[in-house]
């Protein structure tokens, strides 16, 4: 391994192919292997190069696009399971029930609420009080006319 480090065009560049490696499909693991022996950088450099792929990825579809695309696949994968049952096939019912779990992790990601809840926020930050304003003292009696003291 070499001990120079990496410029910011090469970093990019890096995580660009990681990017490009993930959605041909290629598996994480298999994409820090090759780009660990492509640049000769240990997995722990090409494994922040798949994160930042990784992310890379995701903005590069817009959020209705996943949307869609979450649902589509969603579908395809329950009606896989259900093939795989109908055949009498676990090990395939097994392994669609397992990417139906991993998909629903990923829920948070293509969630369009987030993304205005974030806008929102920022949006209205300036305006909130920040617990910076004082509250108002007054004494409230709770005495009745048949008793002396309060309840």
């Amino acid at each position: 391994m070499t001990s120079t480090r990496t410029t910011k065009e090469e970093f990019d560049n890096r995580c660009e192919e990681a990017a490009d490696l993930l959605a041909e499909g290629h598996p994480g693991r298999v994409v820090v292997k090759k780009l660990s022996e492509r640049y000769n950088v240990t997995p722990q450099a090409a494994r922040t190069y798949v994160r930042r792929g990784e992310e890379l990825a995701k903005e590069s579809v817009p959020v209705h696009d996943r949307a869609f695309l979450f649902a589509q696949t969603f579908a395809g994968l329950q009606a896989d399971r259900m093939d795989a049952r109908e055949a009498g096939n676990i090990n395939a019912q097994v392994g669609a029930s397992k990417q139906l779990v991993q998909m629903l992790k990923l829920i948070s990601d293509i969630d369009p609420m987030r993304d205005f809840e974030a806008a929102f926020m920022r949006a209205a930050a300036p305006h909130f009080n920040n617990n910076k304003g004082s509250i108002p003292r007054e004494s409230i009696t709770l005495a009745t006319p048949d008793s002396e003291a309060p309840f």
